[in-house]
């Protein structure tokens, strides 16, 4: 059986060593987002022999979607490809550590394999359910910086700058910190393809898909209703709309408050748990005596 081990290990290996050159490119452009780039070429070998998309499309077309709002159009299919390889190295892992597990049991006892069957569950679940929670803190973000966004535009409306001028500006700005904030990086790129003779409508449109939130739309559509009558009856829009924002931006805010509690109820039960038994057992020790 440990032979069986050697074998699919040697197997795997060989396989990342032969695709490597085919893979080199790819590996080397996105690095930083590659789990266990070694093993990176057997992983990504796979994913494209198998054709995942094809024979799996219940569980790479909502990937795909949440790597369209994650990435944009034009990056998700490489990322979600990326993410098919990383699910696929996690799972060979658990599998190879799973099926050593079942070697080594002795006299019956199968805990051990049967824990790291339950462990390989989880961990492949867990990469599946990362996107979710990179999606839904991306549109917190959006969410918390949407009103600040709105309140600038409308003074710079105010101030007798240009819509198209005032979104310049704000980005501007904020363009140390384009990447670590989704709404001006998604701001920035609509800038840039302004910049690249595209119309301000399909701009803002575009923008809104990519940002895919409902707010946002709402923000896209005053914005373009108003674009052509000026700066006095779109600000007085904006100011309306934001005011519903910073409603929500404070609901969100109180939620993420309360789920902070929440988190921190479990370590205040094991502290505690922890002074009570330092003040009951010398206690006890002393009534045993």
């Amino acid at each position: 059986m440990e032979m069986i081990i050697l074998i699919l290990v040697t197997c795997i290996l060989i396989t990342a060593v032969l695709q490597k050159k085919n893979y080199r490119t790819f590996i080397e452009t996105y690095r930083s987002n590659i789990l266990l780039p070694v093993l990176a070429p057997y992983s990504l070998f796979l994913v494209d022999k198998l054709d995942l998309y094809r024979r799996f499309p219940t569980i790479v077309a909502p990937v795909h979607q949440k790597m369209i709002i994650l990435r944009g159009s034009r990056l998700s299919q490489i990322f979600t490809r990326i993410h098919l390889a990383k699910i696929v190295t996690v799972f060979t892992i658990c599998a190879l550590v799973t099926f050593a597990a079942f070697v080594s049991v002795e006299a019956g006892d199968y805990t051990l394999p049967i824990f790291c069957v339950f462990m390989t569950v989880i961990l492949v679940y867990a990469q599946m359910k990362e996107l979710d929670t990179k999606v839904k803190k991306r549109k917190e973000s959006i969410l918390l910086e949407l009103p600040e966004f709105t309140n600038k535009l409308i003074l710079l409306v105010n101030a007798g700058e240009t819509v198209q001028g005032a979104i310049n500006k704000s980005v501007q700005q904020n363009i140390n910190r384009i990447y670590d904030s989704p709404l001006y990086y998604e701001l920035n790129e609509a800038m840039n393809k302004l910049q690249s003779n595209s119309s301000f409508q399909d701009a803002m449109k575009d923008f809104s898909q990519r940002c895919g939130i409902q707010e946002v739309s709402v923000l896209t559509t005053t914005i373009m209703m108003n674009y052509r009558k000026g700066g006095k009856q779109l600000a007085e829009s904006l100011k309306d709309l934001s005011k519903s924002l910073w409603d929500k931006r404070k609901t969100l805010t109180r939620i993420k408050g309360e789920e902070a509690s929440s988190k921190l109820i479990f370590p205040m039960i094991f502290v505690f748990a922890a002074v009570l038994l330092v003040i009951i057992y010398p206690a006890i020790t002393m009534f045993n005596f």
